[in-house]
């Protein structure tokens, strides 16, 4: 299993509130006395950016479940993907550092070093879905390669209707 994958996410409900300000730091350690609840996201209101990038975590996390990354270099195309514009609303991203810094800050974990985000991008070239890839793999890793896109995709379309958390249950 790989990380965030909780043993039963059965009877777990999604809530999302608007605190004021002066009652958040209340809020948070009441919050903190419950061990049966997780604080996903936290975020200024108004802002969507902080609700995509919620999504984007929770999408990743939920490939890392299905063990969708097969190698770490597999986030890379992500990265390229994102910055050919594949979903609408995120950054683009001018380094892999830049990516990997994004990605920690959306609370992902297990993520490869830069080095290898940058060899695995030096090896696309196109943009999504007519990629080609330098290093010339077989034709199932470069549909393989596509599809960590269409999965990711798909995780962030469950992520954003609320379906994520029924769909991690079956991996468990």
């Amino acid at each position: 299993m790989g990380p965030f994958c909780f043993a039963n996410r059965m009877n777990m409900k999604q809530i999302l509130l608007r605190i004021d300000d002066a009652a958040y730091e209340k809020f948070m350690g009441m919050v903190s006395l419950c061990p049966m609840v997780d604080v996903l996201n936290v975020c200024e209101a108004g802002t969507p950016q902080h609700a995509s990038d919620a999504f984007v975590a929770m999408a990743i996390r939920e490939m890392q479940c299905q063990e969708a990354f097969r190698s770490p270099g597999d986030y890379a195309f992500l990265m390229v993907a994102f910055n050919d514009g594949v979903v609408k609303g995120l950054p683009y991203f001018y380094t892999p550092k830049d990516f990997i810094d994004y990605l920690k800050a959306c609370h992902v974990d297990s993520l490869p070093g830069r080095s290898t985000v940058y060899n695995t991008m030096a090896k696309v070239r196109g943009k999504y879905p007519d990629w080609l890839f330098t290093d010339d793999p077989k034709a199932t890793e470069s549909l393989r390669r596509r599809n960590i896109i269409k999965q990711f995709l798909s995780a962030f379309v469950r992520a954003q209707s609320g379906k994520l958390d029924d769909l991690l249950d079956d991996f468990q």
